[in-house]
């Protein structure tokens, strides 16, 4: 048998050097650096977590750390009480405060472990795969001692980034065309960094395919012990179905149904939140400023993943741009169902509704304003501003590629809205 020192010293030395000599790009993402605060670091399955931690390693601790990664192989089923020699054994190579711990959920009990950390004096960072462990828990498993960043997929600026693509306000007509390229190809996989790297649209898709089943089987059925694998695959599938449209839990139910497949009421909102804990899905509320009386709620996905929607007719370029608008506020800070909500009232329906301080934005989205839809984009617009009693609201529509103005008039009030294309408006407004 290896002796369980030499495997440990062997995957300390490995880290260690690849957290020295991965090359990154920078995201544009920051924790402020407190020495005795914990610093966490969560969001979904490959969405660039590690990296970021090379990326507080090279900008802020030179040679003087030690990083270990809780999914290499060699640690599978390490204990809690193993954590203890281990890092010894770490320290004993590389003297340092500084301590970085990837994935660390995979440790059943880490909590102990880092508070005690923490005591001590060291300056640790840790990651995780699971929004419920490292945010929703996060609060009782460190009791105050923490700061956390959530980290999701690249924004469009970040993409850009990547690309080595460099925008300005106004462009030329070859360089639009090539900007538009690029949207278009964000809006086809969406911004996973391992993809911004690839070429080839086949192996783009299986690799989301991968990030799904990772997502699915490993922070969803293992994490929460779940028999009835045939059952939650068939719910999954529905939902990502169901992308930029409103749900329920009696539509969920219908839809089971047509797929032979059963589960309770109660089942469906647990697995709902098993599916926001993952970053799966997210569920965006109807505004209102009394009670919510209705169970409703707007279902968006993660990126890319609407490639595997089985609706009739393909993939739809409105419904891709409405998830992207919303991604994309979520890649800047705003929340769902506290600073983000969608407006539906009679006869109407606006897309989001954004609470920035005291700030109310109205935004719609529509892949190409024309005369069929004109009057319902425009008119949702009146409606909701009547009936939420909105007076000083900036109005927007987000479009694939139409820019201008058009102003509205709401009693005896005028309003301007702006029309702008995603790119434009993630670049220069958002």
């Amino acid at each position: 048998m290896i002796d369980k020192k030499i495997i440990f010293e062997e995957v300390i030395l490995d880290n260690l050097e690849k957290a020295k000599n991965t090359k990154i790009i920078n995201r544009d993402i920051n924790i402020p650096l407190l020495s005795n605060k914990i610093k966490a670091i969560y969001g979904v399955r490959r969405s660039g977590k590690t990296y970021f931690l090379f990326q507080m390693i090279n900008s802020n601790y030179n040679n003087d750390f030690i990083y270990i990664n809780f999914e290499d192989e060699r640690l599978i089923n390490i204990t809690v009480d193993e954590l203890n020699d281990f890092l010894k054994i770490a320290l004993s190579i590389k003297d340092t405060k500084n301590l970085f711990f990837d994935e660390i959920q995979n440790i059943n009990n880490w909590e102990k472990f880092i508070r005690r950390l923490n005591d001590e004096g060291y300056n640790v960072f840790i990651t995780g795969s699971s929004s419920k462990l490292l945010s929703k828990e996060i609060a009782t498993s460190l009791r105050g001692r923490s700061l956390s960043r959530e980290i999701l997929p690249l924004n469009f600026k970040e993409f850009l980034k990547f690309n080595n693509v460099y925008y300005k306000p106004y462009l030329s007509t070859a360089e639009k065309s090539e900007l538009l390229s690029y949207q278009n190809n964000f809006f086809e996989f969406g911004g996973f960094p391992e993809l911004t790297f690839l070429d080839d649209d086949g192996l783009k898709k299986e690799i989301l395919k991968e990030y799904l089943d990772g997502i699915f089987y490993r922070d969803i059925v293992e994490r929460y012990n779940i028999r009835n694998i045939k059952e939650v695959r068939v719910l999954r599938n529905i939902l990502i179905n169901l992308y930029s449209n409103e749900i329920s839990v009696k539509k969920i139910t219908n839809f089971l149904k047509e797929y032979n497949t059963k589960i309770s009421r109660e089942s469906i909102y647990t697995y709902l939140s098993y599916f926001e804990d993952a970053y799966l899905i997210f569920s965006l509320e109807n505004f209102s400023y009394k009670t919510r009386t209705t169970s409703n709620s707007k279902l968006y996905i993660i990126d890319g993943i609407w490639n595997f929607s089985l609706n009739v007719g393909g993939k739809n370029k409105g419904k891709i741009l409405e998830n992207m608008v919303f991604l994309e506020l979520r890649k800047n800070g705003f929340i769902e169902n506290e600073n983000i909500f969608y407006c539906k009232g009679r006869n109407y329906e606006v897309d989001f509704l954004i609470l920035n301080g005291d700030e109310r934005e109205l935004l719609q989205v529509c892949y190409e304003l024309n005369e069929i839809n004109n009057d319902r984009e425009f008119g949702a617009f009146k409606k909701a501003i009547n009936d939420l009693g909105l007076e000083n609201v900036k109005l927007k529509v987000i479009t694939h590629n139409d820019e201008g103005f058009k102003n509205i008039t709401v009693g005896d009030k005028e309003y301007t809205v702006e029309i702008l294309p995603f790119w434009k408006w993630s670049l220069f407004i958002l």
